[in-house]
C-alpha cells in the first residue's frame, strides 16, 4: 500500500442507483470536498453503457481519481472501462456506495459515504485483480462476480423487483429456489474438469455479493485467485437451508457447497445466461483467468 494526495476527483454518477439516492448523496458529500479543497468534476450518465462508453473516450477531466457514485453496475462499468481503455495503469479509481447492493463496497468495509469520501481523501492506494472474460472474439473485465444457473436467474428476477430497493435480492433469491431447475454444466477449473447437472456457479473477487451475503469469506481481491462457489445437487428445502447461512458464511461448510479458489477457469456449456457484476450480460461459453493487481484502488 501507498499514499499519495488526492487534489483532484472526477465522479462519475448514476442518477438512477440505489432508486435515486446517490445525487442526494452527492450534495452531502460536497462539504468535504470544498472543506479539504478539492477540486471536483461530475459526470451523469443518462442511460446503459453511457459510463462505460465516457470512460473509454477522452473526455475524462485531469484527475488524481475517478469516483464511481452508483451500484455494482456503476463500478463495473467504470473498471471495465479502464482495463479496456488501457487507463487502469494510470488512472486511479474509488468509490461511494451509492447503489442497493454495494457488494463490493461492503467487502472494503465502509457503506456510509461521508466516511468513504474522507478515506479516500487520505489516498491509500491499493493494487487489485480483476477478472478477464473472453466470450468469442468479446474480451471484458469484471471485478466482483460471474454468475451462472440460479445465480444468473436470481439477478434477473432482482431486476425487476428494483422498487423494493436492498430487499430485493432476498426476496430474488426465495423465488429463485421455488422455480430452480438443474442445468447441464461442462466447466474446467485449473486441471479439474465438471460435466453434470448443476444449480448454481459463482465465481467472486470480493466477499460480499447481493445485500450483505457472504458468499465468499475467503475472497481477497488482492490474492491473485478467483473464489468459486457451486452448488451441484440439493433439493429446494436444502437449498433454503443454504440460503440462511448466505449472510453468515457458514454455507462453505455445508456437504452440498463446492467452494474452492483457482486462477482461472472455463464454462464450455453453450447459450447459458451469465451475471456479470450484478449485471444480466453476455452467455456461455466463456474463458476467465485472473489479472493480478491490475486496477489502483484508492480506499
Amino acid at each position: 500500500m501507498s499514499f499519495s494526495k488526492i487534489e483532484k476527483i472526477h465522479f462519475v454518477l448514476n442518477p438512477k442507483a440505489g432508486n435515486g439516492i446517490s445525487l442526494k448523496i452527492f450534495q452531502e458529500i460536497e462539504g468535504e470536498l470544498k472543506s479539504n479543497n478539492v477540486k471536483y468534476t461530475l459526470f451523469k450518465s443518462q442511460g446503459k453503457n453511457d459510463i462505460f462508453n465516457h470512460v473509454m473516450s477522452d473526455e475524462i477531466p485531469d484527475c488524481d481519481v475517478i469516483c464511481a457514485m452508483g451500484g455494482d453496475g456503476t463500478i463495473h462499468e467504470i473498471t471495465d472501462g479502464l482495463m479496456q481503455s488501457g487507463k487502469a495503469s494510470d488512472l486511479a479509481f474509488s468509490i461511494i456506495p451509492s447503489g442497493t447492493g454495494n457488494a463490493f463496497a461492503q467487502t472494503l468495509g465502509e457503506l456510509k459515504p461521508k466516511k468513504a469520501i474522507q478515506k479516500i481523501l487520505k489516498g491509500e492506494r491499493l493494487k487489485i485483480d480483476a477478472m478477464e472474460i473472453k466470450q468469442g472474439s468479446k474480451t471484458s473485465y469484471a471485478v466482483n462476480i460471474i454468475g451462472w444457473g440460479m445465480a444468473s436467474r436470481v439477478n434477473q428476477i432482482s431486476d425487476q423487483l428494483r422498487i423494493l430497493g436492498g430487499i430485493r435480492y432476498n426476496i430474488a433469491s426465495l423465488i429463485g429456489i421455488a422455480t430452480m431447475k438443474k442445468k447441464k454444466l461442462l466447466l474446467r477449473m485449473d486441471d479439474e474438469v465438471i460435466n453434470e447437472d448443476a444449480l448454481f456457479f459463482l465465481a467472486l473477487n470480493t466477499v460480499y455479493t447481493g445485500k450483505g451475503m457472504k458468499m465468499a469469506p475467503e475472497a481477497d481481491f488482492t490474492d491473485g485467485l478467483i473464489d468459486i462457489i457451486m452448488f451441484k445437487s440439493a433439493t429446494k428445502l436444502q437449498v433454503v437451508n443454504i440460503f440462511l447461512k448466505l449472510f453468515s458464511g457458514k454455507h462453505i461448510f455445508d456437504p452440498r457447497v463446492t467452494y474452492k479458489q483457482v486462477e482461472s477457469f472455463r464454462i464450455e456449456s453453450e447459450g447459458d445466461d451469465l451475471n456479470i457484476d450484478g449485471e444480466n450480460q453476455g452467455y456461455t461459453p466463456i474463458d476467465v483467468r485472473v489479472v493480478k493487481k491490475c486496477i489502483t484502488l484508492i480506499k
